[in-house]
């Protein structure tokens, strides 16, 4: 072989190189984005004791929002599982008496139609069970159900 062909050669293995090569290197694949968080949207908190607030969920955060602007609070949303029904956050920030309060919560949830049901853990060690979707209180002798709340979709 000539020196002439081992420079062309040497151009041509460069330009596939510089082009991505063949698909039979290591290369991964491309991730496929999750879908979307399901509880995505606002909503309006019905009880059973907290202070009226709105919920606000993206697929990155919940923010919480009193009604009389006196506090709120911001989550960073680290997972979600549409099909399990379950989520994790962690605090961001807040303002006032914000609730919910703690550095990380689990939350499991109910939805059904406009209503969802939420019951929240404190820590990220499992995820609460929702105990009686659509209501906050025991179904065997009526007391609230710890850390449930209820909220109807606004929008």
């Amino acid at each position: 072989m000539k020196l002439r062909d081992l420079g062309t050669l040497a151009l041509a293995l460069a330009t596939l190189t510089a082009c991505g090569g063949s698909k039979g290197d290591d290369t991964p694949e491309p991730k496929t984005p999750p879908p979307p968080f399901e509880l995505d949207r606002t909503w309006i908190y019905l009880g059973p004791s907290d202070v009226p607030h709105l919920l606000t969920v993206t697929d990155s955060a919940m923010v919480y929002t009193a009604v009389a602007g006196d506090w709120s609070s911001s989550w960073n949303l680290d997972a979600y599982d549409n099909g399990l029904h379950h989520f994790q956050v962690a605090f961001g920030a807040g303002t006032g008496t914000y609730l919910p309060v703690g550095q990380s919560m689990s939350g499991g949830y109910d939805l059904y139609g406009t209503v969802l049901t939420v019951q929240l853990a404190q820590g990220l060690t499992a995820y609460p069970p929702v105990q009686a979707a659509g209501t906050c209180t025991s179904a065997t002798d009526g007391t609230p159900v710890p850390d449930c709340r209820l909220y109807i979709r606004q929008n």
